[in-house]
């Protein structure tokens, strides 16, 4: 059970890989104790010789990293006063790296409740354009995706990838080039699905859910394919606390029986 886990961790929220950076992996750390509550709203950052001598890096790798946090709206500076986080109201929710690092921290449920309300918003109006919409060649794409999903061992790394060419080929064949450009938010609330929640997931109705999307889609039927993927929407969401809820009541049963 633990090495499929493993499995849906090596797929990541959409992000540059700044594993080339020094500053970079700085941001990243930083970033990640900011949006888990290590460092809250109004809190002051570690001073800059506190952050050079905790990572071993320069000042100017610091003074980058501190500004790719700002540029995010997770952070800013002042002189004399140093570097403050800011009310989450001013993040860049949709920034790729802020989602990466909320999912990274075991997201709250507010965080998650609010991805889904967003994704409830923008999937099924896509699917609905995708069923005017679609081309031939973005309905053959769809349907090789739904077979992934079909055919594929149940929450494997392959499993995971056709479910999300399935949504981003929905966005695609919406034609709308707003829709598109929200694809890694779709996609950080997949990966959030299956890091959470693998083993629930991918259940058999998610399965037949991912066909009624389909086929309303082939079928050229907008009313149906909104409704669908909403039904579909709402499973997943459902099958991801489910997963959360149970884990946090084995937990608990584990602290107990230690106490």
């Amino acid at each position: 059970m633990r090495g499929t886990q493993d499995k849906t961790r090596t797929l990541r929220a959409p992000g540059r890989d700044r594993s080339g950076s020094l500053s970079d992996q700085v941001a990243a750390e930083l970033g990640r104790r900011i949006v888990s509550g290590v460092y809250n709203p109004g809190d002051t950052l570690p001073t800059e010789p506190m952050v050079q001598e905790e990572f071993g890096v320069s000042r100017t790798a610091v003074r980058e990293a501190i500004r790719l946090l700002s540029a995010k709206g997770l952070t800013v500076s002042r002189p004399k006063i140093g570097t403050k986080v800011r009310p989450r109201v001013d993040w860049n929710m949709l920034d790729p790296d802020v989602l990466h690092w909320q999912i990274d921290q075991r997201p709250s449920d507010e965080f998650i409740h609010s991805l889904f309300e967003m994704r409830e918003i923008i999937e099924p109006a896509a699917a609905s354009r995708a069923a005017e919409r679609a081309t031939a060649e973005e309905i053959d794409k769809l349907g090789k995706a739904l077979d992934g999903i079909k055919n594929r061992d149940r929450g494997s790394v392959d499993q995971i990838r056709a479910d999300l060419a399935f949504h981003m080929t929905v966005l695609e064949a919406s034609h709308n080039p707003m829709l598109r450009s929200v694809g890694g938010l779709i996609e950080s609330g997949l990966i959030i699905s299956f890091s959470l929640g693998w083993r629930t997931v991918m259940g058999d109705d998610a399965v037949l859910q991912h066909r009624d999307v389909f086929e309303a889609i082939r079928d050229r039927n907008p009313d149906e394919a909104f409704l669908a993927m909403r039904r579909l929407l709402r499973n997943a969401k459902g099958n991801v606390f489910d997963s959360i809820w149970v884990g946090r009541n084995a937990d608990a049963e584990g602290e107990t029986s230690l106490s």
